[in-house]
């Protein structure tokens, strides 16, 4: 057989026995680890003569793949060089239509023996150009399936970014406190979409609306989550306000948020003492950092949906396109003034 006979057979027979490429290249690679051509190798015989080959295994089961007898006691497998080219098509360039059967594979070598007999006899030029041949159809014939970025629909953490950098503080034709309802609101309702939860204008009056907190949200007819919202540092001399709020969220047995723009040193101690728990700002971006895409945009679009529909104030609901609109072109162009 010549070279071209070998590439034939593999080429014609791929679609049957796609193991039967990587077993001629483990082949090749496993006579010129034993240092062939040599010129007293012709054929397979010869080579069997050279370097005797071993039928059982150490444990003295019989030697399903091909294992020879080294100098000095060694032996060398043909599985090694078989599980080098499966790597190489598989794992370094994603041929993962490439079986992965390195035991049947390298139990047929005496099936191909003839491939063996010919290529004792091949010079190294005509070795190397048949290996390089053979991987080249393979990797042609088989779609990569390596990872592609640029497959991926990349998007900004707008929440995060959000809470990072847009302007809670009170513009010009905004009501205080509104900016940082809607953010906390968007939070509650991206964290908990199995609840209900409900929302006002800022200074609506929760008791005037039998609610409890500024945001609450419902499980059914069962009050799971309220939550102050204030637009501010809160000190240790304020947790007095928040006594009668902390006793009806334990009559219900809900869980009662306090969400302030800071919280001075000390404070969250003492709502725990209420029975509360204390958030800022800073630990609202701790939290929303661990967000996937889907919840960045429900809490983006539930600010959205408060500052337009609830609040309906055209300031801030203006502010707040503007900022989604440059952080969005901002991610998309980088490199953009």
């Amino acid at each position: 057989m010549t070279p071209d006979d070998i590439y034939d057979e593999v080429t014609n027979g791929f679609s049957n026995r796609k193991y039967a490429a990587g077993l001629a290249v483990a082949f090749i690679d496993f006579l010129r680890e034993l240092g062939l051509p040599r010129s007293s190798i012709r054929n397979f015989d010869d080579f069997l003569t050279a370097f005797p080959r071993r039928e059982f295994r150490s444990a003295g089961k019989p030697a399903n793949t091909l294992i020879v007898d080294l100098p000095g006691g060694q032996t060398l497998s043909l599985r090694p060089a078989y599980n080098a080219i499966d790597r190489f098509f598989r794992a370094t360039h994603k041929r993962f239509d490439y079986p992965s059967c390195p035991g049947h594979a390298t139990a047929q070598w005496q099936t191909y023996r003839n491939w063996l007999d010919a290529m004792c006899g091949f010079d190294l030029d005509e070795l190397e150009s048949l290996r390089i041949r053979i991987c080249d159809f393979v990797l042609e014939s088989l779609p990569s399936q390596a990872f592609d970025p640029n497959l991926v629909d990349l998007e900004p953490p707008l929440f995060s970014v959000l809470l990072e950098e847009f302007d809670f503080t009170k513009h010009a034709g905004e009501k205080t406190g509104a900016a940082y309802q809607g953010a906390v609101f968007g939070f509650l309702r991206a964290d908990n979409p199995h609840l209900q939860v409900e929302i006002d204008k800022v200074r609506t009056g929760s008791k005037r609306l039998q609610r409890i907190g500024d945001i609450d949200a419902w499980e059914g007819g069962r009050l799971a989550i309220t939550a102050e919202v204030k637009q501010y540092h809160i000190k240790n001399e304020d947790i007095d306000d928040f006594s009668a709020f902390a006793n009806d969220a334990s009559k219900r047995g809900a869980i009662g948020i306090v969400c302030g723009l800071g919280l001075e040193d000390g404070v969250k101690d003492k709502f725990d003492e209420l029975g509360l728990h204390a958030l800022d700002l800073e630990d609202l971006r701790e939290i929303v950092a661990l967000w996937d895409p889907m919840k960045q945009r429900t809490a983006i679009a539930s600010m959205t949906y408060y500052v337009e529909h609830v609040e309906k104030n055209s300031a801030l609901a203006g502010r707040l396109r503007h900022f989604i609109i440059d952080t969005v072109a901002s991610f998309e162009n980088p490199d953009r003034d």
